[in-house]
């Protein structure tokens, strides 16, 4: 199996660009709106690090013009994605060639909690984190909801499962838009993480949709979590 931990050079050069990229995000009016489309505050953008390459650092050529997403860990960054602007040509993320696939927002598993969301793509990992962190603000810890995801069906792996171990759920949140590729997904993980829950999006819905259009609290009575 490749090795999750880059080495030191490697982790040098993705703080750098992670560094280079959010400070060029107020740069580009055009990420900046489209980050506020996806409901995302500049406080949001901050604490991800978020960016966008406007200067793009060797190897990354090919995501100039694109919204930078870092994988953080406590260990530092172990890689970057970016996403498309809006429509346009081309592919609408693009991933380090020969990166191995990696749990996003994995330092939500350290987070004490009952409860764990997976998600597919980040922006729904952030959406559905987020809304369980507000939906639980003032409450028992207990309550709070992370949530992780990964960038598609096939980049969660069997070993990967034994991250959900101890929850009393791990919720699947499917996406129901016009991808059609949520179930494909939830079936997949019912037959590795052994407490999932499925929770299919209500239809036309992916995570970020739903909790723009009905808020925080709206995703936990989804669930049916008891408050």
């Amino acid at each position: 199996m490749t090795s999750l931990v880059p080495d030191p050079a490697l982790k040098s050069f993705l703080e750098e660009a992670t560094a280079r990229y959010e400070g060029d995000l107020t740069r580009s009016t055009a990420a900046v709106e489209y980050l506020k489309k996806r409901g995302l505050s500049e406080d949001s953008a901050a604490f991800y690090r978020l960016g966008y390459v406007e200067n793009p650092l060797p190897g990354h050529e090919a995501a100039r013009g694109m919204v930078s997403i870092p994988y953080l860990t406590r260990a530092g960054v172990v890689t970057i994605r970016f996403r498309r602007i809006g429509d346009g040509d081309g592919p609408k993320y693009r991933s380090v060639p020969g990166d191995p696939p990696r749990i996003y927002n994995a330092n939500a598993l350290l987070i004490p909690s009952d409860y764990i969301a997976i998600c597919e793509g980040e922006f729904d990992t952030i959406a559905a984190h987020e809304a369980g962190v507000r939906a639980a603000s003032g409450r028992a810890v207990e309550l709070a909801l992370p949530a992780v995801g990964v960038a598609g069906v096939s980049a969660f792996k069997p070993y990967f499962a034994r991250c959900f171990k101890g929850y009393k759920a791990a919720f699947m949140l499917a996406d129901a838009d016009d991808k059609g590729q949520g179930m494909a997904f939830a079936d997949k993980l019912a037959g590795l993480v052994k407490n999932l829950r499925i929770c299919p999006m209500p239809a036309g819905h992916d995570v970020n949709s739903f909790v723009l259009e009905h808020g925080s609290e709206a995703l936990l009575d989804l669930l049916e979590i008891k408050r």
